[in-house]
């Protein structure tokens, strides 16, 4: 069941409501174990919840702690005093004035005297204690649970001494896909071996947590924090993969705790933050928040929380970039996905990284296959049937859907040529797991697919993979030479890797392509086919089939 979500102004009027219909109506955030008041719009921690109890201590197996973890509805009997409390705890997202949600419980508890056999009944449970030390630590590491970190964290910052603190949040990058290919017994061994590294920094400074399957916390003071020492940690951890193509690796987000009265968790959120900025390809590992943070976080939940409704929707399209001859004449065109919302276009940078971490890319790209299918469909006994439509594959489709069975599936629904879908697949997706890749790539080859290797050159292993596999066309990206100032020996290397394409009978596309020196330099070298704007952007499929009923040449700049 969904967690309900409420503004301060509708809580308000609903405990409002409540209040004639139960004894105690509270609103309590069970982590800081402090009960919420309001002033005005601002939501504030008051004395601690177990007050209204009279007593000096959190409550033994708290209901509103495990329902709010939980997002669940639970209702608990407790005997205080002599008196009988019957506690429902019920989990809510509470929006605050600048849209973040705040986790907390709403209590509606009603109270009756205690009988005698009351009494002994719930006495008898009340003496079957937890063990507090077990209770606030994670059972396979040994480090504090998210507990028992909020708890030593706020004695700390309560009670040690005063001194400029940070709140780190560091996970490992794709550790399901980790457990995926190593299994659940090998990532147990990284953690444990995380947590050995851990203990040698752990004391009164430092202060650690599992607080995930695969995140961890660190409370530490500023003066002694060194991120570098992060890394160091890491090559350490990197020896349990040696002998394989994974390299692990770490990303860190960083907090300065300016307000100390500020709530454990949301310290932590905002290491979060900092950390969900860090793109798995970049070179620096750890980020530091900074306000303007937020409103990007915003958005990536906006665009994560609406995916399903857009794919519903329609909202997500392909458009087409034209595959030209070098006098402009099309063959085909790429498939690239755009999200257009309330007719505005949303280029790609703005959501393929967000759904990417969020392990949804695997969706979208299935989406957009369908969609390149739909149209061949469409095509088929018209001016525009022999035109073929490249889609693109992730390294990390292969991991969140079965690609071979997808495509293949597709194709026998719409009843279309497979040589006219073209696979677009990055080298670097292709040498992540060989093993598995290159015969899979076979197997769709042998079944009428045409392979393209995107982006070659740009990994380190394009030699060693074109002995091993047998592709349909090479994609060579301008940025090759672009990228690098000594542009002359980039000229030779890019006619070479033509010249080898020829022979092996390979087609090549270069993509890229923006000017007509460019152009003239590639026909030099005995390119073949080209993408670029210098011929065309990518556009609609309307606008794609004007241009192709003209029977002209794109328009060059």
């Amino acid at each position: 069941m969904a967690t309900a979500e409420y503004s301060i102004a509708d809580m308000k009027h609903f405990m409002g409501m409540m209040e004639g219909m139960y004894d105690i109506v509270r609103l309590i955030d069970p982590i800081e174990c402090k009960e919420l008041e309001f002033d005005e719009n601002h939501m504030i921690h008051s004395h601690p919840c177990y007050d209204v109890w009279n007593a000096d201590h959190r409550c033994k197996d708290c209901s509103s702690y495990r329902a709010c973890m939980s997002g669940s509805r639970l209702e608990k009997t407790e005997l205080f005093r002599g008196t009988v409390f019957h506690i429902q705890s019920n989990p809510v997202h509470l929006v605050q004035p600048d849209g973040s949600r705040y986790d907390c419980v709403l209590e509606l508890i009603t109270s009756t005297k205690a009988t005698e056999t009351d009494k002994k009944n719930l006495v008898e449970k009340e003496r079957q204690e937890y063990a507090p030390a077990l209770r606030l630590r994670d059972p396979l590491t040994g480090l504090y649970n998210r507990e028992g970190f909020i708890k030593a964290v706020r004695d700390v910052l309560i009670n040690g001494p005063r001194k400029p603190r940070l709140m780190v949040a560091s996970d490992i990058i794709q550790f399901r896909l980790i457990q995926s290919l190593f299994g659940k017994e090998k990532c147990n061994e990284i953690l444990l071996e995380i947590s050995r590294i851990i203990r040698r920094y752990s004391n009164e400074n430092a202060i650690f947590g599992r607080i995930t399957e695969d995140r961890f916390a660190l409370c530490i003071a500023e003066e002694i924090f060194n991120p570098d020492r992060i890394d160091h940690s890491v090559e350490e951890v990197r020896q349990l993969l040696s002998g394989t193509e994974f390299r692990l690796e770490v990303r860190t987000g960083i907090y300065r705790i300016k307000d100390q009265e500020l709530s454990i968790p949301t310290m932590f959120d905002r290491a979060e933050m900092a950390l969900d900025t860090i793109r798995e390809n970049s070179r620096l590992h750890y980020a530091y928040f900074d306000d303007s943070m937020m409103e990007n976080i915003l958005y990536r939940q906006k665009v994560i929380g609406e995916f399903d409704a857009a794919l519903e929707a329609g909202d997500y399209h392909i458009f087409l970039q034209p595959q030209v001859t070098h006098d402009g004449r099309i063959h085909g065109a790429e498939a690239l996905a755009r999200l257009i919302k309330n007719g505005k276009i949303i280029p790609p940078v703005r959501f393929i990284g967000i759904l990417e971490d969020a392990g949804l890319i695997g969706r979208l790209d299935s989406y957009i296959w369908e969609l390149a299918v739909q149209q061949l469909k469409k095509w088929q006994n018209t001016e525009f049937a022999d035109l073929y439509i490249s889609v693109n594959i992730s390294a990390l489709d292969f991991y969140y859907i079965d690609v071979y069975e997808t495509l293949t599936s597709l194709m026998e629904k719409y009843g279309v040529a497979r040589e006219m879908l073209r696979l677009e697949i990055t080298e670097t997706a292709l040498m992540t797991d060989p093993e598995k890749q290159l015969p899979l790539i076979q197997q769709l080859r042998e079944q009428g697919f045409l392979v393209e290797i995107d982006d070659f050159g740009k990994g380190y292993s394009s030699l060693s993979m074109l002995k091993d596999i047998e592709a349909d066309a090479l994609k060579i990206d301008m940025g090759f030479l672009s990228d690098s100032e000594n542009t002359n020996r980039g000229e030779k290397i890019l006619r070479s890797i033509i010249d080898m394409s020829r022979e092996l009978d390979m087609e090549t596309i270069t993509e890229g392509v923006e000017t007509k020196d460019q152009l003239q330099g590639l026909l030099d070298k005995g390119c073949e086919m080209f993408q670029g704007y210098y011929f065309a952007k990518p556009m609609s499929v309307e606008d794609f089939e004007k241009l192709y009923k003209t029977g002209i040449f794109i328009e060059q700049n």
